[in-house]
């Protein structure tokens, strides 16, 4: 997930454009993100690059600023593929057999002598993945090859290169034409004082179906047809609301002509935002950092509605909710309410879904990926509290039963006792005490590096970790998958920024640890304390003040 934003100068109180962006992505050290300010060969560009990466992929030049969330488009499909019975290597497509191409991979494996052999079986759909998916995947052993844009050729860097150097709207989207993967969500300024959107990206169009289940690959019923053109794809220009928003929400009606997605993130974080652009005239860019450490939770305001109109017998019980009536909805390090309905919330998850499911399956709905590594969430993380709540409007529900016995449980019964296994949980890890129930000593942040996976080299390589507030619905997001509790582990903000168009010298950035890679550097963490308080560093724009504030030079010479 990510938050962009930007509104005109009729909203803000200098006259021109506030532009803001916080990607969330995974907690690391080193980061994710290096600060880079490139002038050279007709470039002038500030803002964050991926280390190695060319360009820079967020910020702003002399005339333009951006930044992007993703687009959660849907770019990948499954073909269930049929081999030829004599030769794996070949497969039906339209009557006939091809040739798929054969790819050998040696992997060396530490303490091995022979290299680990993987052949991969690649179609015209894709490469064959079933080898890779967890055995209760893999249903009949069935071939399926992905087809993804990001297999293909592509023209992203070429796509960066251009924006770089883009000077107003038409050079802007004329850079956004070759951008194709990922997906992005741009919010977009000039000095002029306009403001704009677009989601760039290859978004195929399918002959049949949306991809959301695997498909013959062997009909050419469900082949992509092409991609959605440039000009079709959802984009703004000076709207009439004078703001744009986006947070990986749903970003088309229904009434758009082509399939984008079915997997967009809960829309709690930009109606939050949206909130907060139109609860005042004029915005600063206080009003702006502000926002980026919000952490107002719209799904706890509505659960705890919920929680207060209970009535337990137990004493420790009474005083939880007695918290959770007092709780301003705010999921600050320091709330106890909170922290209640965070403990809450994944007690009635376990007890509506997770015995009907399975377990497997529960933690797979509850949005733990397949694999710690890589793929620790999927597309299901954060759907349940928007369907949790639809489901509680409901006095009755066989989501309610107890499928262990099979008994049938009114509304009031069931969240009766994922309070009462609430209060059990949090007092087993924070203590009888109700009032020291903070949401910080349940939900820290560990910037974890990975050569700390290995002991005792966490402690010289980890930083923290640091009581968090937020979670994965509120504008300052730091996600926990729900099968994982409660460390957020999954999403946080790598870097945020301020673009102010009246003066790029007044701009603002932070990312979350350091910009050096090494321990033993002052750079390694010297961010951490600034990030977590919602602080930021000047983006120091003109050549003066970058040599006044200058730590040292450093001159490469061949």
């Amino acid at each position: 997930g990510s938050n962009n934003w930007v509104v005109d100068g009729s909203k803000t109180t200098t006259g021109k454009p506030l532009l803001a962006n916080d990607p969330h992505l995974a907690l690391q050290i080193p980061s994710i993100w290096y600060e880079n300010h490139l002038v050279g060969a007709g470039y002038e560009v500030t803002g964050v690059s991926f280390p190695g990466v060319p360009g820079v992929i967020i910020g702003h030049n002399a005339h333009i600023a951006w930044g992007v969330t993703n687009g959660f488009p849907d770019v990948q499909d499954l073909y269930i593929e049929r081999l030829h019975p004599d030769n794996p290597h070949r497969y039906e497509f339209k009557g006939e057999w091809h040739d798929a191409e054969v790819v050998r991979e040696e992997i060396r494996v530490k303490g091995r002598e022979d290299p680990v052999i993987e052949e991969v079986v690649i179609t015209r759909h894709g490469p064959i993945i079933t080898n890779v998916l967890p055995e209760e995947l893999r249903r009949d052993n069935a071939p399926l090859a992905l087809r993804w844009t990001a297999l293909e050729p592509g023209t992203l860097l070429y796509s960066v290169l251009r924006l770089q150097k883009a000077s107003n709207w038409e050079e802007f989207t004329a850079a956004l034409r070759h951008w194709d993967v990922p997906a992005q969500n741009f919010v977009y300024a000039d000095v002029e004082g306009n403001i704009g959107y677009y989601l760039p990206g290859r978004i195929p169009v399918r002959a049949r179906g949306i991809g959301l289940v695997p498909v013959p690959g062997w009909t050419g019923e469900y082949e992509w047809t092409g991609y959605i053109p440039f000009e079709e794809l959802p984009h703004a220009f000076n709207p009439a609301e004078h703001y744009i928003a986006t947070a990986n929400n749903r970003v088309v009606g229904d009434d758009y002509p082509y399939f984008v997605s079915a997997d967009w993130m809960n829309g709690y974080r930009a109606r939050r935002i949206v909130d907060l652009l139109t609860a005042k005239e004029k915005l600063s860019a206080d009003d702006y950092a502000a926002m980026h450490l919000d952490f107002y939770s719209l799904p706890g305001r509505a659960m705890a509605r919920y929680i207060g109109a209970l009535e337990p017998e137990d004493e420790r019980c009474r005083q939880a909710v007695e918290a959770v009536r007092s709780w301003d909805h705010y999921l600050t390090p320091d709330s106890v309410g909170g922290t209640i309905f965070e403990a809450f919330q994944l007690q009635l998850l376990r007890l509506t879904f997770a015995d009907k499911l399975g377990r497997e399956l529960a933690e797979a709905y509850l949005g733990t990926g397949f694999h710690p590594t890589l793929a620790p969430t999927n597309a299901f993380m954060g759907r349940t509290s928007t369907v949790l709540l639809r489901l509680l409007e409901n006095e009755t529900s066989p989501w309610y039963t107890d499928a262990a016995t099979g008994r049938e449980r009114t509304r009031e019964e069931i969240l009766l006792l994922a309070l009462e296994r609430a209060v059990e949980e949090l007092s087993e890890a924070l203590g009888d005490d109700v009032g020291q129930w903070q949401w910080g000593r349940l939900h820290q942040a560990t910037l974890a590096h990975p050569m700390g996976q290995v002991k005792p080299l966490d402690l010289v390589f980890n930083r923290g970790p640091f009581p968090i507030g937020g979670d994965t619905d509120t504008v300052c997001q730091a996600a926990f998958v729900p099968g994982q509790p409660y460390a957020p582990t999954s999403w946080v903000a790598s870097y945020r920024q301020i673009v102010d168009l009246s003066d790029w010298e007044r701009s603002q950035a932070i990312h979350t640890n350091g910009q050096s890679g090494r321990p033993g550097s002052p750079h390694y963490d010297d961010m951490i304390a600034l990030w977590l308080k919602g602080k930021y560093h000047p983006m120091l724009w003109t050549r003066a003040s970058i040599e006044r504030e200058a730590e040292g030079k450093l001159r490469l010479e061949p």
